[in-house]
């Protein structure tokens, strides 16, 4: 009882803080969330660049499917995020979850359609992902293999859609990008948002 209520408690704290862009890492597309979350006991630390602002963030696991973070950027204060996942994913039915970004809330749900790595996800929020969006991802393959000392990485592709702030002239925003993971601990993120903005990130994760 003790642990959920120091969870809620700093949930609470996060969430009140301003927000700024998270670029989600590993556990989400290029802008937009899904209902992956971390393992138990690990932690991450992120560094992403897109549209001239520099995003650095940290992520952590106390207890299962939940995620707490904070982050901040060069041209705005710090902020809080989390992600806890309510259901998990079994052969009929998604993930869901939901969580924050600053004051801005979203709900998403997350279903692998094959086999293969392609997965899908679609979800609604508030702010950062005003409306519906949705996206896929697909493990072009699952396995780093390399015939040279250069590793090949585990590759993803991912693809998102989503509906554009008020101030776009297009009624959605059109992402796309990769994800190279090197090894356990090391990933990159590189993406084109809205097919015109350059966005890098690279994320190291580690257990404790």
């Amino acid at each position: 009882m003790k642990r959920i209520t120091l969870v809620l408690v700093v949930i609470s704290i996060l969430s009140s803080m301003i927000y700024a862009d998270s670029y989600l890492g590993t556990q989400g597309l290029l802008s937009i969330p899904t209902a992956n979350v971390r393992k138990t006991g690990s932690a991450s630390f992120g560094l992403s660049f897109t549209q001239s602002d520099l995003y650095t963030n940290f992520k952590v696991a106390f207890v299962e499917n939940l995620e707490l973070g904070i982050g901040v950027s060069n041209s705005k204060p710090i902020y809080g995020f989390f992600k806890w996942r309510l259901l998990e994913e079994t052969r009929d039915t998604p993930a869901f979850a939901i969580g924050s970004t600053g004051s801005d809330f979203y709900a998403v749900v997350s279903k692998n359609l094959m086999p293969n790595g392609l997965k899908a996800h679609m979800g609604i929020g508030s702010g950062l992902y005003h409306g519906v969006f949705g996206g896929i991802s697909y493990v072009i393959n699952p396995v780093s293999v390399s015939a040279t000392r250069i590793p090949v990485p585990i590759t993803t592709l991912l693809v998102e859609l989503k509906e554009s702030a008020s101030n776009e002239d297009a009624p959605c925003v059109f992402n796309i990008g990769g994800r190279f993971q090197f090894n356990d601990y090391l990933s990159v993120d590189i993406g084109l948002l809205n097919m015109r903005s350059f966005t890098f990130g690279a994320y190291l994760t580690t257990a404790f």
